[in-house]
């Protein structure tokens, strides 16, 4: 008798052991991002301003339009501040400022449109590579050298680099003590390259897969690639890192070391199905959270203390803990900027708008 009941103890542990593995299956494959949570914060947006072209924040509640050709910084209600046709070539504009581009030279001015310098016979093929505060770092190429350059707000240089391959993307530290440069070669190898505050090349890699993005951040330099993110110290020393089940996606690197990702995972266990799954790593590589989607995301934006990811509907908005704030509906949207004044700005092809963030407050 005793051992028959030893036996059928030992057989109820077992069914629930296979119980819960048959649930955890199901949960895997069950998308969580457009919960009921999500249901419920479904809202349409609350458009401040509509406006043909593109819209660009200039500081304060003031914004930049440019469409066909033609200029106008105004205000938040859509009076118009001034107007003009400007006859260089408008390569940015943001709350540091404006910067044209004629030919080679370049030429950047004030908010209000009042030039600061004026650099002629510069750069071929010049593209602004990041605007960090008082620092302006430019990629371009002198006697078909690529070069990598960096000046400060009187337009000085700081140091040039003349680097091989095609510099991809870039990014200064706040304080311009490093820079971190994304390359590629014509044989599609991802490098990174670190700069020190004069110029010198601090370390130089080679990963073994695709850079998505790096960028210089206060605890060093971040960097997501095709299966893992990690960071590294100016000395190109590993920090830590965190590899991916499945291939990157989409990514985006905060000015405060978090990192998000979006990367094909498998559903399950038993299952060859894939479904985007959205991660959020914290500055020393620790994982805050993960669920998965519906759909893969266009967009994906750290931005402060909030996550936006863009599909094809609209905009989720996420705390920096995960927690879904807010859904806003809107189609259609290309790019996506956020101001310091807690609005959004949608790019949506021939026009752009400018919304309440009701959720990033």
């Amino acid at each position: 008798m005793g051992r028959r009941f030893s036996s059928k103890t030992s057989f109820f542990p077992g069914l629930l052991l296979v119980l819960i593995l048959a649930l955890t299956l199901v949960i895997n494959t069950n998308p969580i991002g457009f919960s009921k949570n999500a249901l419920f914060r479904v809202k349409t947006p609350e458009i401040i301003l509509e406006v043909p072209g593109r819209l660009a924040w200039a500081g304060g509640d003031t914004y930049y339009n440019y469409y066909k050709g033609n200029l106008k910084k105004m205000q938040q209600n859509g009076r118009v501040v001034w107007n003009t046709t400007p006859e260089d070539n408008l390569l940015w504009m943001g709350p540091e400022g404006l910067i044209y581009t004629r030919g080679n030279s370049i030429c950047v001015s004030d908010v209000n449109g009042k030039q600061i310098y004026e650099k002629p016979d510069f750069l071929e093929e010049l593209q602004i590579l990041c605007i960090q505060k008082q620092y302006l770092l430019l990629s371009g190429k002198i006697r078909g050298t690529e070069y990598a350059v960096l000046l400060n707000e009187l337009g000085d240089i700081v140091w040039q680099v003349p680097l091989q391959g095609s510099i991809i993307s870039g990014s200064v530290h706040v304080r311009g003590i490093y820079t971190a440069l994304n390359l590629i070669d014509d044989k599609a190898v991802s490098r990174m390259v670190v700069v020190g505050p004069t110029g010198e090349i601090l370390w130089n890699e080679t990963p073994s897969n695709l850079v998505y993005q790096v960028k210089a951040v206060h605890e060093g330099i971040a960097a997501i690639v095709t299966d893992r993110a990690f960071l590294m110290d100016i000395k190109g020393r590993h920090l830590w890192e965190y590899r991916f089940e499945g291939q990157v996606l989409r990514g985006d690197i905060g000015n405060d070391g978090f990192i998000t990702v979006v990367v094909r995972e498998m559903t399950g266990q038993l299952s060859q199905d894939t479904r985007p799954k959205i991660i959020i790593l914290s500055p020393n590589g620790n994982i805050v959270c993960s669920y998965s989607l519906d759909k893969t995301p266009n967009l994906v934006n750290k931005s402060e203390d909030f996550l936006y990811i863009v599909d094809d509907y609209g905009i989720m908005v996420l705390s920096q803990e995960g927690l879904l704030v807010s859904n806003i509906k809107l189609k259609g949207i290309k790019e996506l900027a956020l101001t310091k004044s807690n609005h959004i700005i949608a790019v949506q092809g021939d026009k752009s708008s400018l919304l309440q963030n009701s959720g990033g407050r």
